[in-house]
């Protein structure tokens, strides 16, 4: 599987082995980081981390006593710019448990009119589980962006995680009135299309409803016990438009308001009591979170 303009970063599962495709060299600055866990014992270990330019993780962290791996990514360069080509890929093997963050905000800058991408694909096998939990992506005025996000989930396999997206910065008098973005979160079981969503336009997209910030979070497989708590969670919230629908085994959360910062408390909410219903397990949140 190759993703359009993108590094093959997915590699086999169970193989051992994850490959890094590179293409001839130009003027793009590209970073490239590819992880790969696996159950060892009690404990999820990443057992494979290959890296080119600046994008790494930090040591992994067992926050919780049954060996749940936490892994944080870092790009250094704190900011993406017009030109900058990022790929991320990761493989979670069969009986495994990875939760990956980020350490804050992902920030993308004004450009001149030159797009920056970021291309991420992610494996989940049977029986393994993959939290995708990074914190939000503010997006300068006259940024060009596009991201790309794919999930592969194997049957059995149990994925939750979430996108947090911040237009412009309001607290700042800042909106997004110039620019492109290009945003795309897709998630396949067994090769086959389960949810395929764009978000697309010049400036601030269309479907916000005059707000500057928005929320997905998917959780598979669920049922009608997680929903209903989900709506729980929901009902309480207030200042923000905030949904959610069960379409088969696949939840899907959203929620719209003037800034990130409400949405991520209450995205956090929604993890916390989605996480012993799909998952099995009490909600741990990462410690960088409380930084």
């Amino acid at each position: 599987m190759r993703l359009a303009g993108a590094h093959d970063l997915s590699g086999t599962l169970g193989s051992g082995r994850i490959d890094i495709e590179r293409e001839p060299p130009d003027a793009r600055w590209r970073a490239e980081l590819a992880l790969r866990f696996a159950r060892r014992g009690r404990r999820t270990v990443l057992v494979e981390r290959r890296q080119l330019g600046p994008l790494t993780v930090q040591r992994p962290f067992y926050p919780e006593a049954d060996g749940v791996c936490h892994t944080y990514v870092l790009h250094p360069p704190a900011g993406i710019v017009g030109g900058d080509d990022l790929s991320v890929g990761a493989a979670v093997d069969e009986g495994a448990h990875a939760l990956v963050t980020t350490p804050a905000a992902t920030r993308w800058y004004f450009s001149r009119g030159r797009e920056a991408r970021v291309v991420q694909h992610v494996r989940v096998a049977a029986g393994a589980t993959l939290e995708w939990l990074p914190q939000e992506t503010l997006l300068f005025d006259g940024t060009h962006a596009r991201l790309t996000t794919r999930v592969d989930v194997t049957t059995s396999g149990r994925f939750c995680g979430w996108e947090i997206l911040g237009f412009g910065r309001p607290a700042c008098g800042e909106r997004l009135d110039s620019g492109r973005v290009d945003f795309r979160f897709d998630i396949y079981r067994d090769e086959q299309p389960r949810l395929r969503e764009r978000l697309c336009g010049a400036a601030r997209p269309p479907g916000l409803r005059g707000h500057a910030a928005c929320a997905m979070l998917v959780a598979t497989p669920a049922d009608a016990a997680a929903l209903g708590r989900v709506r729980e969670v929901l009902a309480a919230a207030s200042g923000m438009l905030c949904a959610a629908t069960l379409i088969e085994d696949m939840l899907i959360v959203r929620g719209l308001t003037a800034n990130c910062e409400p949405l991520k408390v209450l995205f956090s909410d929604v993890w916390s009591a989605v996480r012993p219903i799909v998952l099995g397990r009490r909600a741990v949140p990462p410690r960088i979170w409380q930084t």
